[in-house]
């Protein structure tokens, strides 16, 4: 049975005026950075996939703690460089909590969302029908 109960994606964009040399010397050393880190806070099964232009990254946790989730956004967004930002997205695996971060350099906000049982009454429905050998959907 899997042990931990809680999911942390990460995505990091690189401004356009930094220069090819520059975004991979940042890229190596968030990546050391992030990933040091994130081991001292006990994450686990650490992954970072770099894009070119982006890092992104996703590793789980035993636990759900936000005040965990708050000081590594703290201290990711201490040690962004000029011309970096970053998102955190942090998921209890049973959908009850779900914080997002918006981090620059030296700064970041937060936010808490919901995700209800019930979709919103607004939203449209789709909905399968049975074609002669294939599955369609049409819209409500």
């Amino acid at each position: 049975m899997d042990k931990n109960h809680s999911e942390l994606f990460g995505h990091f964009t690189y401004d356009d005026s930094l220069t090819y040399e520059t975004l991979l010397a940042a890229e190596e050393l968030l990546i050391d950075e992030i990933e040091h880190l994130l081991q001292r806070a006990g994450a686990e099964h650490l992954d970072f996939t770099p894009l070119g232009d982006a890092l992104m990254l996703e590793c789980v946790f035993e636990e759900h703690r936000l005040y965990v989730y708050r000081k590594i956004a703290m201290e990711i967004a201490a040690m962004l460089p000029d011309g970096v930002n970053g998102r955190l997205l942090c998921l209890h695996k049973d959908f009850s909590s779900l914080h997002a971060f918006w981090l620059r350099p030296r700064a970041w906000v937060e936010e808490e969302r919901s995700l209800p049982e019930a979709p919103p009454e607004s939203l449209k429905v789709h909905r399968i029908t049975q074609g002669n050998s294939e599955s369609a959907f049409e819209s409500e």
